[in-house]
């Protein structure tokens, strides 16, 4: 077995689990240092989850390294049940266990922040929300919106950065979105601005027409990796390049296909083909300096924020499906494969927006008041300010231990969906 062949592809995951690791560290070493500052006792630091790999016993606190890459835990005396102990943390002041609690989803957050000033500095401008120029054949300007406009808001939303605008175009797949622009110094409002559509996203093809890597929804339709495809639209097509006219001919993104598999010809008739809003305009770019950098990466930040609580709101109202969702073994392989792609290109921009947004992610969703979650337990340290007395400590972790188990159930689906997509070859993208 070649050494350096395997290496090669074991490293991306090696990079992959130092990655989250790094994440779940920042996040736990919020938890600890204040619990530290506080003097409160904490009894085990430990990153990863299952059996102990290392550990080193200090002056009162276990430091433990676990065989699961995926949690890390915090143990204060006094965190889960009653403690005569002074030092405990259920006999503190409640504004230092707040600020205990949520220092772990706040250090996430700065965390995040400082990835993206890095990110913005390796940028050769900084974005900002003006249109500078449109490109050939652009629709969107037909509509409505001209070059120097400020863009504002996208369906109701504020635009904080220019990420929040291809974002916002992605999220609502019509073609069609009400803007709100400063143009000369006043507010305008743009409704049904139109882009064009293409298509993209469903299948990857060679030079003869054969495809490979087929999207989930298309071998649902009829396609199976291998298939050559001999017309599109009752048009012959004996390339790659005529496949795309082809493609790209139909406005109406639904297509009738002549298939070869094998020594067989079948027709695969009205397949439907993922489409995306074609942006059809370039964003004006500014010279970087201290203030618009700090700016620009807060921007990002609060933009990658407002996005975790929206797809939230997207799955619930059934836009996405679990089998949209990843879990632990679909991120990580997520991350070799950016990394993989970084190690070849000479260009971690990728894998460090990754970072940013899987941190910015983390701490976002921990402050959800959902039981087990840090959120969970900041809801029980607000009732106890309002109500000027705790909820028995027994009751309290009843409830965490039922939202844990909720939660390890959800995590253990989502897990089963990635080793799925693993072993079918569906891939998570």
């Amino acid at each position: 077995m070649d050494f350096s062949s395997v290496l090669s592809k074991a490293l991306p995951f090696v990079i992959a689990v130092l990655f989250f690791g790094l994440i779940i560290f920042i996040h736990e070493f919020g938890h600890f240092i204040f619990a530290k500052l506080f003097g409160v006792k904490v009894n085990e630091f430990a990153i990863g989850m299952g059996p102990t790999l290392f550990k080193k016993q200090g002056k009162e606190t276990k430091y433990a390294l676990r065989l699961l890459p995926f949690g890390g835990f915090v143990s204060m005396e006094g965190e889960e049940e009653e403690s005569e102990d002074s030092r405990a943390f259920c006999n503190q002041k409640v504004y230092k266990r707040m600020i205990i609690i949520a220092a772990g989803a706040v250090f996430n957050l700065i965390l995040g922040f400082i990835v993206c000033i890095f990110l913005v500095c390796g940028e050769e401008y900084v974005g900002t929300n003006q249109i500078l120029q449109f490109y050939e054949g652009a629709v969107s300007s037909q509509s409505g919106l001209a070059v120097g406009d400020e863009i504002l808001e996208i369906d109701g939303k504020r635009v904080f950065s220019d990420y929040d605008i291809s974002y916002f175009m992605q999220r609502n797949s019509s073609g069609k979105y009400d803007f709100t622009v400063r143009r000369n110094g006043e507010k305008v409002v743009l409704e049904d601005v139109t882009f064009m559509k293409r298509t993209g996203g469903n299948f990857y093809y060679r030079e003869d027409c054969s495809v490979y890597d087929i999207s989930a929804a298309l071998k649902d339709q009829g396609f199976k990796d291998g298939d050559i495809i001999l017309s599109v639209n009752g048009e012959a097509v004996k390339n790659a390049e005529e496949l795309i006219a082809q493609i790209d001919a139909d406005k109406d993104f639904t297509y009738d296909f002549t298939l070869k598999r094998g020594e067989e010809e079948l027709s695969l008739s009205q397949v439907l083909l993922n489409t995306a809003t074609v942006f059809d305009f370039s964003i004006l770019g500014e010279e970087k300096d201290v203030l618009n950098v700090l700016g620009s990466a807060l921007s990002y930040s609060l933009s990658m924020g407002r996005m975790v609580y929206l797809s939230l709101f997207d799955l619930l109202r059934g836009q996405y499906g679990l089998n949209d969702l990843a879990g632990p073994i679909g991120t990580v392989t997520v991350i070799a494969d950016i990394a993989q792609s970084s190690m070849v290109n000479v260009d971690w921009s990728g894998l460090f927006m990754m970072m940013a947004m899987i941190t910015i992610n983390i701490g976002l969703f921990n402050l959800l008041p959902i039981p087990a979650l840090d959120g969970g337990h900041l809801f029980f340290m607000v009732f106890e300010i309002i109500f000027r007395k705790p909820v028995p400590q027994k009751y309290e972790s009843w409830i965490h231990a039922a939202g844990l188990i909720i939660l390890l159930v959800f995590m253990a689906v989502i897990s089963f969906g990635d080793i799925w997509k693993l072993v079918s070859g569906r891939g998570f993208y």
